[in-house]
């Protein structure tokens, strides 16, 4: 069942409601975990949320509900009227008229929602087996699990724009250990993809096996500063961290470093960064929660930054233009990077390492959020990897910690490798990354 956006913009106008505005999604997932040969969880699931603003004697207002029926759309203007009494602000909402151009893909494979459930669990069975099989010394096969989720987008409002999305992704995971003698490490691996043909089992079980066995027989490296290179998921992981105050609402509080430093060098100039939220990919979106159009933009050139976030709100306040970064959370819209991409330099990963005499190759990094101070750019991260000895990847490395400031590490970005990955767990296509100086705390 949909809810009914006609009934719900006539009710707004008959009650007196200057605009408004309707967004609805709708999601249905299917999930499932193996172990042992076993289905371990099975999950079926359907999401549905409604989301709508308007309005009223000058005041905005706000409802939401997870609940369709013939009553939603009164209820939505209803809530919009009572929360428009209580809010104070000053500041009226927005509803925006809409973008002069939008750039709409068709991103959605179809395919996805033929998947059968029974295909893939046998796909994760005999993914289990291989990675048993793989080598005696893993000791475990944790979990393997697998999702599928198509849903969809639609945000209409009473200046008549309609703007409607759909998508359709597939997840395998795997989680193992490693034994040998008395040391563990485990190996973890994700892989999300809108293509159905995409997916090789093969491939995936020798980086689920070879992530935990390449950590076999690590030891701790001596404390002091080093050349580090960091991975492409280590890497995109603290360039995620490094951009984040630069939402102009966090710039307004004073609570960014990136205050005043618009158009000017905060990085190396090795350092490019691109946001195209229009990237065919799973990450693929074409409007904002706002319904501002999605651009391609500099976040960074060659070291320069060329633009904080902007939402309907903060764009106004600041006599710009909003950035398509809106993103609703609890009611309230802040401003989010989309997707990102690192451009990617001439040399090859193992070029960057073959130039370093001695040094550290980082491909883990854990207590992102207790290890890292947003407001000082300070971090200290437990971390794992290897390292370098004239060239070449060593021994590998654990309960090491690397501890610096943000700022600095990418101030000192030397060189940008040409292995660009798209890492999900950040919605960053990035290379490895080699930075001068870290400090490693190791023995």
């Amino acid at each position: 069942m949909r809810v009914n956006e006609k009934k719900f913009f006539e009710l707004a106008k008959a009650n007196g409601f200057e605009a408004a505005d309707l967004s609805y999604s709708h999601g249905v997932s299917t999930s499932f975990s193996i172990f042992h040969g076993e289905i371990d969880s099975y999950n079926e699931h359907e999401d549905i949320s409604i989301d709508a603003r308007g309005i009223i004697n000058g005041k905005f207002g706000a409802a939401s509900t997870e609940q369709i029926d013939k009553n939603t759309a009164q209820f939505l203007v209803e809530s919009i009227k009572n929360t428009a009494k209580l809010i104070e602000k000053e500041e009226q909402g927005i509803i925006f008229k809409g973008s002069k151009k939008y750039h709409k893909k068709n991103v959605y494979n179809k395919t996805i929602e033929d998947m059968k459930i029974s295909d893939a669990i046998k796909t994760c069975l005999d993914i289990e087996k291989k990675l048993f099989a793989y080598d005696k010394r893993i000791s475990e096969v944790v979990t393997i699990g697998f999702e599928k989720e198509v849903g969809e987008t639609t945000l209409a409002n009473t200046y008549g724009l309609k703007l409607k999305a759909k998508s359709g992704t597939y997840t395998y995971y795997a989680q193992i250990s490693a034994k040998d003698s008395e040391e563990i490490r485990t190996g973890f691996k994700v892989f999300a993809s809108m293509d159905p043909n995409e997916f090789n089992p093969d491939e995936f079980v020798k980086e689920v096996a070879e992530d935990a066995l390449q950590k076999l027989g690590s030891v701790q490296c001596k404390s002091k500063k080093y050349p580090v290179i960091l991975n492409p998921e280590t890497a995109s992981i603290l360039l995620k961290f490094f951009l984040n105050p630069i939402d102009y609402e966090e710039v307004e509080k004073k609570s960014s470093y990136f205050i005043g430093k618009l158009d000017t060098q905060v990085a190396s100039k090795k350092l490019n960064v691109i946001e195209n939220g229009l990237a065919k990919n799973i990450f693929f979106d074409y409007f904002d929660d706002e319904g501002v159009a999605i651009e391609k933009r500099d976040i960074i050139k060659k070291g320069v930054l060329k633009t904080y976030l902007y939402t309907l709100e903060t764009a106004k306040k600041a006599g710009v233009e909003p950035t398509g970064n809106g993103v609703n959370v609890g009611g309230k819209t802040i401003a989010k990077l989309n997707q990102i991409f690192v451009k990617p330099g001439r040399k090859s990963e193992e070029e960057l390492i073959a130039g370093i005499k001695e040094g550290v190759y980082i491909n883990d990094l854990q207590g992102m959020h207790a290890g890292m101070n947003q407001r000082s750019g300070n971090f200290s991260l437990q971390s794992a990897g290897f390292m370098i000895h004239d060239g070449k990847l060593a021994e590998p490395l654990s309960l090491i910690t690397v501890a610096d400031n943000i700022l600095n590490v990418f101030m000192n970005v030397k060189d940008v490798g040409n292995n660009s990955k798209l890492v999900i767990s950040t919605s960053t296509t990035c290379p490895s990354i080699l930075i001068k100086k870290m400090s490693i705390t190791g023995k």
